[in-house]
């Protein structure tokens, strides 16, 4: 009779450790933001005073700021989420996101992920060499975000389009394109691409002493190709643009974000969330 005591009790431990508790929310939004600037609101940017309304909110309704690693752990081995997750990201890597958003993040103890243009990402007192550009971050900021931020990948250097055999720009990601006037073979765009997505991860270990798990396909825009040469590179993950939440079954590499709004105030972010 002991035995079998025993053998129920480490029997419910292991079903609860890898079984969502009762009531738990199924559905995980993704947030998508870029660029923070004062009293400018849009799609893409946010004014720091929206931003604390949005992420304070968020909060005081008993939301739960998760990583792309626990998402990740969710979907591939049913490892418990908290209550109401949610997975903040940011893209691009700009500076605003150290000087503006750090800052709440940390005073509402909300975690968050920057998906960075690596490339774009410079030393301390480095000149930047890319003009007409929103100032971004250099590496040191970025380790000091640690506490409460991951850094993952936006590609080492892709975020730009490619004309394609068709005539038609396409994510530079997506397939072969026309470079300085010769089409790519298929061979060709492969190396590029593998290249590319190989040397973000391998800069972001170096600098941060961590792998990026997860890779955010620049313009959200993905091949069959983009997911082969990203597993290659090493990336579990990868995120798309569907405005839509994520369940569980959702194919890893291609995972959906929600574009918030800058104009949406905390509740009206809370409502769409909810419905």
């Amino acid at each position: 009779m002991k035995k079998i005591i025993i053998v129920a009790i480490f029997c419910f431990f292991i079903i609860s450790k890898f079984t969502p508790i009762h009531g738990q929310q199924e559905k995980i939004p993704v947030l998508m933001y870029h660029h923070l600037e004062n009293n400018l609101n849009s799609n893409v940017v946010i004014s720091p005073e929206n931003f604390e309304d949005q992420i304070r909110t968020l909060k005081e309704e008993g939301y739960n700021s998760i990583s792309s690693q626990q998402l990740y752990d969710f979907l591939n081995y049913n490892i418990k989420l908290p209550e109401n997750p949610v997975l903040i990201t940011f893209y691009d890597g700009y500076l605003s996101n150290y000087e503006l958003a750090y800052p709440i993040l940390k005073k509402y103890g909300m975690h968050a992920e920057i998906f960075v243009i690596t490339s774009r990402i410079l030393e301390k007192n480095e000149k930047n060499s890319y003009l007409n550009e929103i100032p971004k971050m250099n590496w040191d900021q970025l380790r000091a975000m640690q506490d409460f931020i991951t850094i993952q990948s936006h590609t080492w250097d892709s975020h730009y389009k490619l004309v394609s055999n068709n005539g038609v720009k396409n994510a530079a990601l997506y397939g072969p394109g026309y470079i300085n006037n010769n089409f790519e073979e298929q061979l060709q765009y492969e190396e590029r691409v593998k290249n590319d997505l190989i040397l973000s991860r391998k800069l972001i270990k170096e600098k941060l002493g961590y792998e990026p798990i997860a890779i955010s396909y620049p313009f959200g825009i993905k091949s069959e190709d983009t997911i082969e040469l990203s597993k290659v590179a090493g990336f579990k993950m990868g995120y798309v643009i569907e405005n839509k939440k994520i369940i569980k079954g959702d194919n890893l590499f291609s995972l959906s974000r929600i574009t918030v709004n800058g104009n949406e105030t905390g509740d009206e972010l809370i409502k769409r969330l909810k419905s």
